[in-house]
This record gives C-alpha cells, structure tokens and sequence, in this order.
C-alpha cells in the first residue's frame, strides 16, 4: 500500500478507531515494520515494511502494544484488499470493514480468531433482528482450550442461531452460549456470581468478568444493539454506533492518579469507572475532583443550594458575604443543618442523607453511577469527599464547546474533570503547560461522526 493509499485508511477508518489522532505530513521512516511505538507515545505507521517513509499519528493520551497489535494486522489485511483486482469502491468499503474485524479477533485471541470473527458477524447480523417486539440480546462465551465431544450430535453455532427459539436461550448479562474455537455449541452457562465494583467494564456486565480470563472471550450484543467484547478479564472493545472503540482502562486510570493530588489509587479507578458506567447509561455527566489549594477558586463557580457538605457550606456563606452577594441574607443565619431543611434545598438534604459520611470511592458503585447522572456536576474534594451534586457550574467566559464541555473545561482549572456526553463519549480535561484547559484523554468520540 503507497502513501497515499495508507493516509486515505488513517484519515478514514483508523481516526474513528482512536479518536482525536493527528496524522503527520510523510515522513521518512528508517526499519522495517508496519506499526512500530515510539518512546513518547505515538506511533510510526508504513503501508509496507520496506517504505521508507510513512506517517506518525498521536492523540491525547499514548498508544499501547495492543494498539500496535490491532494497526498491524488492520494495514495487513488492508495490503491484501490492495492486491484484488478491478473492485468497485463500494466493495473496498466492505472489505475494509470486515479487514477492521477481522484485525479484532486477531488481536484477542489469534488461535480462534476464526471463530470470533464469525460471532461478531453473526451478532451483528442479530442486532438487525427482532423477537416478539423486541431487541434481541445475546452471549456467547469461545473458549479456546475446551473441545466438543467427537460426535455426531455436534451443533456449529451459525445453525443453531439461525433458528427462532435460539433468541431467548441468552441474555448477554446472566446467561450465554458456550462454544469452542472450532464453533461447536459446548454447553449453556448461568453466571451466578455478583457483580463487581472494581471491575473494569460497565457494572452491569461486570460478573462477565471473571469467567473471561486469558482462555475465554465473552461477546455480547445488548438491548442497545451494541456489540460488546470482554478478554483477560475486562472489557477489551465496544461496537456502538456502527463503530469500534477500543478500552485502555489501566492507562486512562494512570493518568487520572498521575493528575491528581489523591494517592490512593482506589480513588482514581472509582472515578474512571463512574464515568464508563455512566457512559453506557442514558444520561451524561460531568465529574469532577479538585487540587487541594483550588477548592475556594472552584465555590466560586458553584451555587450553595447544590452543596452537600456542611464545611464547604460555611466556606461558600463567607464568600458570598465577602463578595456583598444578596444570596448571602438568605443563608447567613442558617447552620448546615436549618439549611437542608428549606424547601429550596431538599434535593442537597436528601444528597446528603443517602452519601453520609462516606467518601466518593466509599460509595457503592451503582450509587456513584445515579448521582454523576443528575443533571449538573458532581465535585470532588482532594480527600475523596463530594462538595456539590447536581451543580449547575457558572461557566468562563470564551469557554468553548455545548454547555456540559464548557463547564468541564472550566472545572479542569481546579483539578481534573471527566465530562460523559449523551452520546457515551467520554473526555477527561486538566491544564496543559500553558496553564490553559486541556483534553488529557478520549474514549469512544462519537464528535468527528457528527462533524461530518
């Protein structure tokens, strides 16, 4: 594949795999490689091993080994579309979007790629269908190391799904179909075991989880007719709105610890996983967690009646006396307490009864997931403790973006704020070395989509 060839696939297949990349102009490339990672994060791309010039692509937070993995075998397979003759470019396309599944199933699990490819496409094909009404949802298990029996009953899955009553034998979240890397039904599974708050896929698939080791790949197609795929116990990829994204949870959790003033590492993964639950909810939201010296800075953005916190009440009180605010003869009589029991406050009272004296990564997981998603912003003290639930956040003025990124980039000037969109995609912002806003990691930017 030329240069050219090779920018056309970067600019219009992988950008909407990673979001945000920036493309290089051609550089020379000295190696032979397809895909090779760079020291700082990014990646150096040929069509062919022995070009010697290519493209570097970088985004916002680094690429990974798996990432060279998937690019590798994703140019591969398109190298290979390059070499079929006399093909109409509407055929490209279609090949170019099962050369991007194809490249998936390698990445997993190279042995039964085969296998998981045909599942993907089988579900995909099911995502189209519907049962009595309804959208159907399924789970299927491959495990690569058990095998079915050598007999004559055995059943491939593509026949077996094929038949009607095969749509209600699963449910994706509880129960699945087990079959082998050869595609022969093994037996039915009912996952008992609970669901877990640590672990890293949206809550909901979490039991998932533990059968799906290095040996298993579970994939899932949802209510939502989303493809879901979880390897080495955790999420490894999505297919939401026709598109792949690939989750590097481990990475986004680091760079959420390295920005924050919070060591507990708990804390950082509490917050990281909010924002996934949140993403595969109904509703968007923002969270976010402040440097300690920054909190004072940050009331200021921030309307009493959306406080929960009895300290940074009184904080608030005294700067809405210092600034002569007529909010202030509304409160300055009033202890924490008398507060929460004005009618205007009831939703700050009820708040503050359900958190307690508990810690944002104290809280039960599916608690955390309902309060992100009240309307406004969730804030974070440095100590884990939340300041405002549902805060409509006074935004700077030249903010840029719709008014949920506005207000994220205007919290990300006190700490760090992770903004969940409508559309599942999530942000995550803090200051840059020029002191301004900026956006220090992606996940599964549904933007560029409507930007065209």
């Amino acid at each position: 594949m030329n240069v050219t060839r090779l920018k056309e696939v970067l600019q219009n297949s992988v950008k909407y795999l990673y979001p945000n990349i920036e493309i290089s102009a051609e550089i020379d490339l000295d190696g032979q490689f397809l895909v090779k990672l760079n020291y700082d994060g990014t990646l150096d791309v040929k069509g062919d091993i022995h070009a010697v010039s290519g493209f570097r692509i970088s985004r916002d937070q680094p690429f990974l080994p798996t990432d060279v993995e998937l690019l590798t075998t994703y140019i591969q397979e398109n190298n290979t579309i390059e070499s079929l003759p006399n093909m109409s470019p509407e055929y490209v396309d279609a090949l170019r979007t099962t050369a991007l599944n194809k490249a998936i199933a390698d990445a997993l699990f190279p042995g039964a790629a085969t296998v998981i490819l045909k599942v993907i496409n089988a579900l995909t094909r099911l995502s189209e269908r519907t049962y009595e009404g309804s959208k159907i949802q399924y789970g299927i298990f491959v495990n690569t190391i058990l095998k079915a029996d050598n007999t004559s009953n055995n059943i491939g899955f593509n026949e077996f799904m094929q038949e009607n009553y095969s749509a209600v034998l699963t449910d994706g979240t509880e129960s699945f179909i087990e079959i082998d890397k050869n595609g022969f039904i093994l037996r039915y599974l009912q996952l008992n075991s609970e669901k877990s708050d640590l672990g890293l896929a949206p809550y909901d698939y979490t039991r998932i989880l533990e059968y799906c080791g290095h040996e298993v790949v579970g994939i899932v197609l949802s209510e939502q007719g989303e493809i879901l795929i979880f390897h080495d116990n955790e999420l490894k990829y999505t297919k939401r709105g026709g598109r792949w994204n690939p989750y590097n949870h481990k990475e986004v959790i680091r760079i959420i610890h390295s920005r924050s003033e919070n060591d507990n590492l708990l804390f950082a993964k509490s917050v990281y996983l909010t924002a996934l639950d949140l993403s595969f909810g109904t509703s968007g939201g923002i969270i976010s967690f402040l440097d300690e010296n920054e909190v004072n800075r940050a009331l200021q953005h921030i309307n009493i009646h959306d406080i929960v916190n009895a300290t940074y009440y009184e904080i608030k009180k005294n700067m809405l006396k210092e600034a002569n605010d007529p909010q202030y003869e509304a409160v300055k009589d009033l202890a924490f307490d008398e507060f929460l029991k004005q009618k205007e406050n009831e939703k700050a009272c009820v708040l503050n009864k359900v958190i307690g004296n508990r810690k944002f990564f104290q809280l039960y997981r599916k608690l955390r997931q309902e309060i992100v998603a009240i309307d406004g912003a969730t804030v974070v003290d440095y100590n884990g403790d939340l300041v405002a639930v549902g805060a409509i956040i006074k935004i700077d003025a030249g903010s840029k973006g719709g008014g949920r990124i506005a207000a994220a980039r205007t919290l990300s000037n006190y700490g760090i704020a992770i903004e969940i969109s409508s559309d599942s995609s999530i942000k995550g912002f803090a200051l840059g070395q020029d002191n301004l806003p900026e956006q220090i990691f992606t996940i599964a930017d549904f933007s560029t989509l409507r930007n065209e």
